[in-house]
């Protein structure tokens, strides 16, 4: 299967795409969220570091998600067939 006849498949998963992103932003935000709070809020220990810990995954993972459902909406768009739009 082609590159182009992988992406005319999908085609139909814009919503699935958005939703990706959507997701990873909200988790991005979310885990960005946690490292501020244990840098203001928490005194130095571990507890503050495990905070942050989780928190920095909880951003790369949606920093992740997000990307991959930006860079997918945006190559079914430049490659949408131009026959099935208005």
């Amino acid at each position: 299967m082609s590159w182009r006849q992988w992406v005319s498949t999908q085609a139909g998963n814009e919503r699935r795409y958005l939703t990706f992103f959507s997701i990873g932003a909200t988790l991005f935000f979310a885990g960005a969220g946690l490292i501020l709070l244990a840098n203001k809020r928490i005194a130095p220990s571990f507890e503050q570091e495990a905070v942050a810990m989780t928190g920095l995954l909880c951003a790369s993972a949606g920093a992740l998600l997000a990307s991959i459902g930006y860079i997918m909406l945006t190559i079914l768009r430049l490659f949408r067939d131009p026959t099935n739009h208005d």
